[in-house]
């Protein structure tokens, strides 16, 4: 999944907080799935921007984040979170 970041809110700080729920990195202990798994609600949209399909993604976790480079020497460049969302189950509503 792709996340744009914008500068305010920042959407890196808001992936961070939610992947120090999975571990503690200062004292390394693991968190419980009770904390860390949340439910996600993604909306496909139409050409016109309707919302065609919406799923609902069940106990999803954050398997992998990358932040890109964070290289700002172009200010063309959007910057994006990359994210690999690991999940309980799916339910398609419509």
């Amino acid at each position: 999944m792709e996340l744009f970041d914008p500068i305010t809110p920042s959407g890196a700080q808001a992936v961070m907080e939610w992947t120090r729920l999975h571990h503690e990195s200062v004292t390394g202990r693991d968190g419980y799935s009770d904390f860390y798994k949340k439910d996600l609600t993604i909306d496909v949209l139409g050409p016109v921007g309707d919302v065609v399909s919406e799923w609902i993604i069940k106990g999803a976790f954050i398997k992998d984040a990358s932040f890109g480079d964070m290289n700002w020497d172009d200010d063309t460049t959007v910057m994006n979170i990359s994210l690999t969302i690991g999940m309980d189950y799916c339910v398609l509503n419509f």
